[in-house]
């Protein structure tokens, strides 16, 4: 039982450590998902230097946790993890009209994660992640006047921002999708709700792609 209670102790570890390393790059990841990545971490470097797992733990540093937590953000490096996106240069526009329905969006992905009880903490990580992009559009659109484009108001943004709104709207989609119904949400109200949270993100997203 000690052994495996060691075993259990370096993994709850190196989870707690690639959480927090992707949390320092303004990202959040469920702890099982952490958990799965640091055995396939495992079991990849023992494969690769012809060793036991045992021994491949001892190269999964601090500074290889570091490594693989940018690694995963370079996937979503349109997003600019960690960057201040109230003061990052607003590089794309859309339509206000637009940036209300995805307000209303974000809001629904919040009700969707506080359904989720498997993982608290990661649920409150994710809960404060939509919670701050909607802070940060509702702010940008008070910090501007919105000018008139193809006969209805625009305003400027980031495009890392529509990137970053686009994946939470598609994630919250995929959720309904499997079968997640918002806390405190009608069931009647969940059918049409992932195609509209899907033609949002593609709009979000034509529109960073427009900015380039």
């Amino acid at each position: 039982m000690r052994a495996v209670s060691a075993v259990r102790s370096w993994r709850e570890e190196r989870v707690d450590a690639l959480l927090s390393a992707l949390s320092d790059l303004g990202m959040s990841m469920s702890r099982p998902a952490a958990g799965e990545l640091i055995d396939e971490r495992v079991q990849f470097v023992a494969a690769q230097m012809r060793m036991t797992p045992g021994t491949a733990r001892k190269y999964l540093t601090d500074d290889a946790i570091s490594e693989l937590a940018h690694s995963l953000a370079f996937e979503f490096v349109q997003e600019t993890p960690g960057a201040d996106l109230f003061s990052a240069p607003r590089d794309a526009k859309i339509p206000v009209r637009l940036a209300g329905r995805v307000s209303a969006g974000l809001a629904e992905a919040v009700r969707i994660r506080l359904a989720e009880r498997e993982d608290l903490p990661h649920t409150r990580d994710a809960v404060a992640q939509l919670a701050h992009a909607q802070a940060v559009l509702g702010l940008i659109i008070a910090d501007q006047v919105a000018h008139d484009l193809e006969g209805e108001p625009w305003i400027r943004v980031p495009k890392a921002l529509l990137h970053r709104m686009a994946r939470y709207l598609e994630s919250a989609a995929g959720l309904v999708e499997d079968g997640v119904i918002g806390y405190d949400t009608d069931p009647a109200e969940t059918p049409h709700l992932p195609g509209a949270l899907h033609r949002d993100a593609d709009l979000l997203r034509t529109l960073a792609e427009d900015a380039r």
